[in-house]
């Protein structure tokens, strides 16, 4: 059926969400696989899934409705999310033993950032409780921290989303000098602090630009990098926020954990970094045989799981191998974590003043 215009499509599609399901906040278990309407949207909208994991997720879906009436001018690119109402927020029940308290999180990033959002929604494990996530989403530089502050919509909306005052969680990522500074993260935590002082935060820092040009040993040439952060950026912001955790994940050692593997030919189902044929690319994309979906960078579904497990390990310092076996489909003889585990050890002593504090 041809839906004709953005306007008639994001009418359509909103009516498969009610008004109170969509102010909701965004819990990884609210899929298509457990809620009718965001069934039901998926077989009508199947381009909502954004990932093309075959499942829809509320975070896809308000990204999609987004991003259709930003069609028709009405809308700017990225996520339209409400603030967290006093109602949305995770009751204070008492944990059982083993379980461990979610953060009420808001992520603010880029397109190397964003799906690895969108996969952490989906792979938050049963003991963890009341795990919830905003987002406030813009690409390139427009998605770093100076950029978003800049941004006079997105920084409201972020505010808004700030000013519940049930935020207790920050994450923000990295893109370069320029807009990423001690001053540029400093805005968004004084506002974050003021609106609740105990606020955890935490920098993930992403792989760089045209990464299938990275040379030999990529994992070796980025922990290099990852210490220098350490050692400047972080540890100013520590420094200046002493009363406040600041973790850091530096996801980027994951990417090129699996450049590092594919040239080892130790990644199963993987043909490429970028596939350098611009004719069968799109094929390759598809397939998942390249680990990265275009020139720039940007993450394909292994990269961003692996991310996302990266990020899951360093904001509860949890046991990876608790997990079922995190795969993605198409590429079955992969354990993203294991290869998780193996990363995380490599981030864990960065954060370990943290656990001793």
């Amino acid at each position: 059926m041809e839906l004709g215009t953005p306007k008639i499509r994001v009418f359509l599609f909103s009516l498969l969400l009610v008004p109170s399901f969509l102010a909701a906040p965004l819990k990884g278990e609210i899929s298509s696989k457990n809620n009718e309407r965001l069934r039901q949207a998926l077989k009508e909208y199947p381009e909502a899934d954004i990932n093309k994991d075959g499942v829809l997720t509320l975070i896809e879906a308000r990204a999609y409705r987004a991003q259709q009436r930003g069609k028709e001018g009405s809308q700017t690119r990225g996520e339209a999310i409400s603030p967290p109402k006093v109602q949305d927020t995770p009751s204070e029940a008492i944990l059982k033993e083993g379980e461990i308290k979610g953060y009420n999180g808001l992520y603010m990033g880029h397109s190397f950032f964003q799906p690895s959002v969108w996969q952490l929604a989906k792979m938050i494990p049963s003991d963890i409780k009341g795990h919830t996530q905003y987002s406030v989403f813009s690409g390139g530089a427009n998605g770093s921290p100076g950029g978003l502050w800049a941004a006079k919509k997105k920084r409201e909306q972020a505010q808004k989303i700030l000013e519940s005052k049930k935020i207790d969680l920050l994450v923000m990522t990295y893109y370069s000098p320029r807009d990423s500074s001690v001053e540029h993260y400093s805005r968004w935590f004084d506002y974050a602090i003021a609106q609740n002082p105990a606020v955890t935060f935490m920098v993930a820092l992403p792989w760089d630009k045209q990464p299938h040009k990275v040379g030999q040993s990529a994992s070796e040439m980025a922990q290099k990098r990852v210490v220098e952060f350490n050692e400047t950026l972080i540890s100013a912001l520590r420094e200046k926020y002493s009363d406040n955790r600041i973790l850091f994940c530096p996801y980027a050692l994951g990417a090129y954990e699996l450049v590092d593997r594919l040239r080892a030919q130790k990644l199963s189902g993987v043909k490429h970094i970028l596939d350098p044929n611009r004719k069968t690319r799109a094929e390759s994309k598809r397939k998942k045989q390249q680990l990265f979906n275009d020139e720039l960078g940007h993450s394909g579904e292994l990269v961003s799981s692996l991310g996302a497990l990266l990020w899951l390990q360093t904001l509860y310092d949890y046991d990876l191998s608790k997990l079922k076996k995190q795969r993605v489909d198409g590429l079955s003889e992969i354990d993203l974590s294991e290869i998780a585990q193996i990363v995380s050890k490599k981030i864990a002593p960065l954060n370990e003043k943290l656990k001793k504090d």
